[in-house]
């Protein structure tokens, strides 16, 4: 009986994620839209880029702020970062396809690999720097990671601030943790066929976990204003993901990493995670925050300023 019963449930997930998939492939494709607010937005490898700079040389490389999502968007760094305009330039850019970039309907332009060569583009003909610092936020971790494999000639440092892992069972599990909620959903009503209103449903689908990933949750306030997700480049880029096991390549990264991550955040993107990437990366630390959850930048600010600090400059 026991058998019969897990046999149902799968049976019915699959229905689920056929139906789902079969709406979600065929009616919420990405829309056209040019790149939004972009006074002066940059052209990377076909796609016009939001982007902005703040401060300016002074011997530190520039540092390049990569969002989550996917799908998010720089805003969700919020203020986070200013601070280290004092020091160097800070550089805020969304991806293809998120946040005020542009969007194109071609679901296949949308993989890790191609965030990548776009971050590499980024650096080379926009920064215009032989080296950069990264910072990864999220599954912005998953984006610089895979970089620095690629491209390790170019980056002088990693930070990881509620990071996930790239090996094949963290990624996976991550992808369809997500994935998993928004099968439930979805099962409830779908989301709407246009793009935009997916946009707006899937932004509030995701905001309802928020809280469960602070310290404190009555905090939510200073998660407002910090952008709308795309829906299909994230299922499109989360989907690439899966699959993958860099665990080998990363035991040979000697870049130095730093990863902050929050008590109160999600194990499968908080201190299981530290432990292990700190465990396999040859130059690694990590850093807890005990009064924050995903986003230690926003919730213990001073500390968290501290904390780079102490990892970015060099030692008087």
């Amino acid at each position: 009986m026991i058998a019969l019963y897990v046999v149902l449930a799968i049976l019915i997930l699959l229905t689920i994620y056929v139906v789902y998939a079969n709406h979600a492939y065929n009616h919420v494709l990405p829309q056209s839209r040019p790149c939004v607010d972009c006074a002066t937005p940059v052209r990377v490898n076909g796609y016009d880029l939001y982007y902005r700079e703040l401060g300016t040389d002074k011997g530190l490389p520039p540092v390049i702020l990569v969002h989550g999502g996917p799908g998010h968007s720089s805003l969700s760094f919020k203020n986070g970062f200013d601070f280290l305009a004092e020091q160097t330039r800070v550089i805020f850019y969304d991806q293809r396809g998120s946040g005020n970039s542009q969007i194109k309907p071609n679901p296949e332009d949308y993989t890790i690999e191609q965030l990548v060569e776009e971050l590499e583009t980024l650096r080379r003909d926009v920064v215009k720097a032989d080296k950069v610092i990264l910072v990864g936020h999220s599954f912005g971790s998953a984006l610089v990671q895979r970089y620095a494999l690629k491209y390790p000639e170019h980056v002088e440092k990693m930070v990881i601030a509620g990071g996930i892992r790239i090996n094949n069972g963290m990624s996976n599990r991550f992808v369809w943790k997500y994935f998993g909620g928004l099968l439930y959903s979805t099962a409830l009503g779908f989301p709407p066929a246009d793009s935009k209103s997916a946009d707006a449903w899937f932004t509030k689908s995701s905001e309802k976990d928020n809280p469960n990933r602070m310290f404190n949750k009555s905090n939510i306030a200073i998660l407002q204003d910090t952008g709308t997700l795309s829906f299909a480049p994230w299922r499109e880029i989360s989907f690439s993901l899966v699959g993958y096991d860099y665990k080998k390549e990363l035991s040979q990264l000697q870049v130095p990493t730093l990863f902050i991550y929050g008590t109160a955040d999600s194990p499968y993107t908080g201190k299981p995670v530290a432990d292990e990437l700190c465990a396999t990366l040859p130059n690694c630390q990590s850093v807890e925050f005990t009064q924050s959850g995903h986003w230690a930048f926003l919730e213990e600010p001073e500390k968290f300023q501290q904390v780079i600090r102490d990892f970015l400059l060099p030692n008087p």
